[in-house]
């Protein structure tokens, strides 16, 4: 082989691995996209599981505002109800 050869070879080889190694990267990019978009769903998840957990302790909080709010209703129908019969007891 002549050194023109050798020479021509060694070019062709190492534009094969320069293409070679950018196909390489572009892969791994893609990979690394591909993860981050996992990542930030694997995040959207989360955050909904969290909201629906925080949700669902506001509806008992507020059925047991509810119950509570109905007891203290009837606590003051009962009183009015005390006080008018006092009242007409004093007539």
């Amino acid at each position: 082989m002549s050194k023109k050869t050798t020479d021509d070879s060694l070019v062709k080889a190492a534009e094969r691995l320069g293409s070679a190694l950018e196909q390489l990267e572009a892969r791994a990019e893609h990979l690394l996209d591909r993860v981050r978009e996992a990542q930030s769903a694997k995040n959207v998840d989360e955050d909904r599981s969290r909201l629906a957990a925080e949700l669902d302790e506001a509806r008992s909080r507020a059925a047991l505002m509810e119950d509570a709010a109905r007891d203290a209703g009837a606590a003051l129908d009962a009183a009015i109800a005390d006080v008018r019969a006092a009242l007409r007891m004093s007539e």
